[in-house]
């Protein structure tokens, strides 16, 4: 269960948006009478489950958030089933994982399954981004599509990144194989890596330490989702071309390694 938090509502919010929005959108050449309109509504778990698994570029939405102290803000894009993110003055791209709450909301988290972002059933959305107890964050303006270059060097760091996280877990440097050859599918491998650290990190909390006998992760093309593990190598089969259904789960690496764990 992910914990909630609520937060309190600042009446001034709404018009320090409004301003903020009308200098992003002049500033970035948006037609000012647009800068309110056709922007992206917030992703779902709902909406990510339903969608394919690429779709073409259509952009994003810019919001503000609440919880700088700059009062910058982020991009959020939903592209086919993947939801990526960038923060202003960041190249990093990350991919989001939707998970659903109570009431209806969606919890986005990162590879490290740190909470970034809550959307309301309502379609509201809060930041954890510089607030830990959670800002409102309100759509501003149309954003163009998150640059592929940008995403490239995104998912560099985040597979170095995966396997710091996974080296931590399992006591022992941990390497991780295959991203390159999702060049064409970049945030796919990104969500592979999310589903990836999640998975291990739900094994390694069981009694066990599962994770100490990972030594090698391998991720890979294959007809249908399947996760393996066998002599320290984890492998993990994904499919991008069928959409969700070509996904693993996170239960499913964490059965791997605990019917593992079990058997030896």
């Amino acid at each position: 269960m992910v914990k909630e938090f609520h937060v309190s509502a600042d009446p001034a919010r709404a018009v320090r948006a409004a301003a903020l929005a009308l200098v992003a959108a002049l500033a970035a050449g948006f037609a000012a009478p647009a800068f309110a309109q056709d922007t992206q509504a917030a992703p779902t778990f709902a909406s990510t489950r339903a969608a394919k698994a690429s779709a073409p570029q259509q952009g994003g939405t810019w919001y503000v958030d609440m919880g700088s102290d700059k009062n910058s803000g982020f991009v959020l894009e939903q592209r086919g089933s993947m939801v990526l993110l960038k923060v202003d003055g960041s190249d990093n791209v990350l991919s989001l994982m939707p998970v659903p709450g109570q009431r209806g909301d969606t919890f986005f988290m990162d590879y490290a399954g740190r909470m970034v972002l809550r959307v309301t059933q309502q379609g509201n959305v809060v930041s954890y981004i510089h607030n830990v107890s959670g800002s409102p964050a309100e759509p501003s303006a149309k954003a163009p599509p998150i640059t592929p270059g940008a995403m490239t060097a995104s998912l560099d760091k985040m597979r170095a990144s995966a396997a710091n996280e996974l080296t931590k877990l399992a006591g022992h440097e941990v390497t991780i194989w295959g991203t390159q050859s999702f060049a064409s599918d970049e945030a796919w491998a990104a969500d592979a890596l999310n589903i990836l650290v999640l998975g291990v990190k739900n094994a390694n909390g069981l009694a066990g330490k599962a994770a100490s006998k990972v030594e090698k992760v391998t991720v890979r093309r294959g007809k249908a989702p399947k996760v393996g593990f066998r002599d320290g190598e984890l492998t993990v089969d994904v499919n991008p071309d069928d959409g969700r259904s070509g996904r693993v789960t996170p239960e499913a690496i964490t059965n791997a390694l605990t019917q593992s764990r079990n058997a030896g």
